[in-house]
């Protein structure tokens, strides 16, 4: 005699099974057949890189239930994520401003130009480092402005990134990247200045995991304060602008 199915198990198959069940028409094993398969495609199923028009496509598509819930949880984390983000950026926009004036008491592109200067002279990699970061935040957040040109910044911001690995291999900084970027993106690519200041950015570029080793860590949840702590190690290390 058949086990009885339970709720759960009609609920994690097809309308058309479930009913052909209800009506005595399919047998129980076709169904506990049905519900593991739909099981395993979930647990197997990766998230990682997909677009909300991914999850909609999807969404509409799949005959697996069970995958179609995920899905649906997927898309709600991505709405609360995005309208965190924009809360996010609103701030980021308003500092850049003020580091454009006021940046260590000269203004950011002062600051920039100075980093170069010391490069010039001693060509040092941790100075070089150091500028690489400032500008890649300078590109991260001008970049999040609704303008024409948002899509060749955001390929700057990349390409710095890149070129970032590739002296930060030359040191015993601590870096690498993470899978798990608590937002609307794939990966988040993590710094650790020699003070111990952690500086992060957010990237959906598979060539990252390229440039970057794996590392385990967490956000240190301050939000908005990368180009901060960038600026406050220059002044620091630098003694660029105002002593602090």
């Amino acid at each position: 005699m058949e086990a009885t199915i339970t709720n759960e198990v009609l609920a994690g198959v097809g309308k058309k099974l479930r009913n052909g069940y209800l009506t005595g028409s399919v047998p129980a094993s076709k169904v506990y057949e049905n519900y593991n398969m739909n099981v395993r495609e979930v647990s197997c199923f990766s998230f990682i890189g997909l677009s909300i028009q991914d999850l909609r496509l999807i969404e509409r598509e799949t005959h697996n239930p069970l995958l179609r819930n995920k899905v649906n949880e997927q898309i709600e984390l991505h709405k609360r994520n995005s309208r965190r983000s924009n809360d996010q950026n609103k701030v980021s926009l308003e500092k850049l401003e003020e580091f454009k004036q006021n940046a260590l008491g000269i203004g950011l592109r002062k600051v920039l130009t100075s980093m170069k200067r010391i490069i010039k002279r001693c060509d040092d990699i941790e100075a070089n480092i150091v500028l690489t970061l400032l500008e890649t935040e300078f590109a991260n957040l001008t970049a999040k402005r609704n303008h024409s040109k948002k899509q060749v910044i955001y390929e700057r911001k990349r390409i710095l990134l890149e070129k970032l690995s590739y002296m930060l291999c030359e040191t015993n900084w601590r870096y690498g990247i993470n899978y798990n970027p608590g937002k609307n993106a794939s990966y988040i690519i993590y710094v650790y200045l020699p003070d111990g200041s952690q500086l992060s950015w957010h990237s959906s570029d598979y060539n990252m995991v390229y440039c970057y080793p794996e590392i385990e860590c967490e956000w240190d949840g301050m939000p908005c304060m990368t180009m901060e702590k960038i600026l406050n190690y220059i002044n620091k290390t630098y003694h660029i602008g105002i002593k602090s």
